[in-house]
């Protein structure tokens, strides 16, 4: 809805990803494995199953969707090569082998995989279930330690999106927690229902929570009400990473908004500020993000807000496109997003990758 100059200024949460049930893949050449792993957790854990009957297919799945766990029977032809590719490519997804086989040999290709756990048949229900569970609390407990919460703070719908997209976009491949705060409604750029339609779109397509205050639009200040507003935000999900605006923009609600998230984010870790159309050449950023792989759901995001590139040329795609292009070559990357670094605790790849896998490996064979 729509706000005057003398409303108290509010926040409500626009989107929220649902919450997601434990996702395990079987890797077997037997499809009747998957009715029997699905009718032994169904009184247990609350679980979506999926199956891939060679190693190659589960590969292709790993790739395209989030997995906590996946069970790979030994035999598999390619096994081996997928349990390390997992565990290369994606840190929080747990492997649970199934094997007939004890021999020395296979104990040292298997070792070599750095998996979480090892079965042997025959088994019993009972067994698989307690690994199972075993699993997915300890990968739970590895993405709380390792998961960043990032916060990106805009002045209006479509901000975020147009400066660090695709850094948004990179977070959530790697599994981490994204907040977008949208200060106002973006009433002098069109229809703000129109609008809040169009963030809560892009919100979802970069799997956001959209948090949405009532500022006026080319009247944010960077005076108490807007502070208070970022800090509730920051209160309730403690965020590790914060982006926002520069303060090097001719736009006054820009500048507004990166100095009230300087007041706001003083305890945050991590502090960034992303570059608008609008900014200057005085904006010299010290980082670039390497978005080479997600300019597409960048593009995507952007093009959802259809009443603002209908009449904005610089958010044309071959206009996106070229302004990563050009710093990509910064850092030799071939599409990058610029930022100047507030605060940085980070390493500079921007994560600690913990290679030694969720634990010791757990043996276990039926009696």
């Amino acid at each position: 809805m729509s706000t005057s100059n003398t409303d108290a200024p509010s926040l409500s949460r626009v989107t929220r990803p649902a919450p997601k049930r434990l996702r395990i893949l079987i890797v077997d050449g037997d499809e009747t494995s998957l009715e029997k792993a699905r009718q032994a957790l169904q009184t247990v854990l609350t679980a979506k199953l999926k199956y891939a009957a060679t190693a190659a297919a589960a590969s292709a799945l790993v790739a395209s969707e989030r997995f906590d766990l996946v069970v790979v029977d030994a035999a598999v032809t390619g096994g081996f090569a997928l349990l390390k590719e997992i565990k290369d490519r994606h840190r929080w997804v747990a492997t649970l082998v199934v094997s007939d086989d004890q021999s020395p040999s296979f104990m040292r290709q298997i070792v070599k995989c750095q998996i979480d756990g090892l079965l042997f048949r025959p088994l019993s229900r009972e067994e698989f279930v307690e690994q199972v569970m075993l699993l997915a609390f300890a990968v739970s407990a590895r993405r709380k330690r390792q998961q960043k919460r990032v916060l990106a703070i805009g002045a209006h719908p479509d901000d975020v999106e147009i400066g660090c997209g695709g850094a948004l976009a990179k977070h959530h491949a790697a599994g981490d927690l994204l907040h977008i705060l949208t200060l106002s409604r973006g009433s002098a750029g069109g229809d703000i229902n129109v609008r809040t339609v169009e963030a809560r779109h892009a919100a979802s397509l970069l799997g956001a929570e959209l948090h949405m205050g009532t500022l006026v639009d080319t009247r944010i200040t960077d005076g108490r009400e807007t502070v208070a507003l970022i800090e509730e935000v920051i209160r309730q999900m403690q965020p590790t990473h914060v982006y926002t605006h520069c303060n090097e923009d001719t736009h006054q609600d820009h500048r507004a908004v990166h100095a009230a998230t300087l007041v706001a984010a003083h305890d945050v870790p991590n502090v960034y500020c992303y570059q608008s159309p609008s900014a200057t050449v005085d904006f010299k950023p010290q980082r670039f993000v390497d978005i080479t792989d997600f300019i597409g759901a960048k593009l995507q995001a952007i093009d959802v807000y259809g009443s603002q590139t209908e009449r904005m040329a610089a958010l044309e795609p071959d206009a996106i496109v070229s302004t990563a292009r050009y710093w990509g070559r910064f850092a030799g990357q071939i599409l990058a997003e610029p930022l100047r670094v507030v605060r940085q605790s980070d390493s500079e790849d921007g994560r600690a990758f913990d290679k030694a896998g969720l634990g010791r490996v757990s043996l276990r064979k039926q009696a």
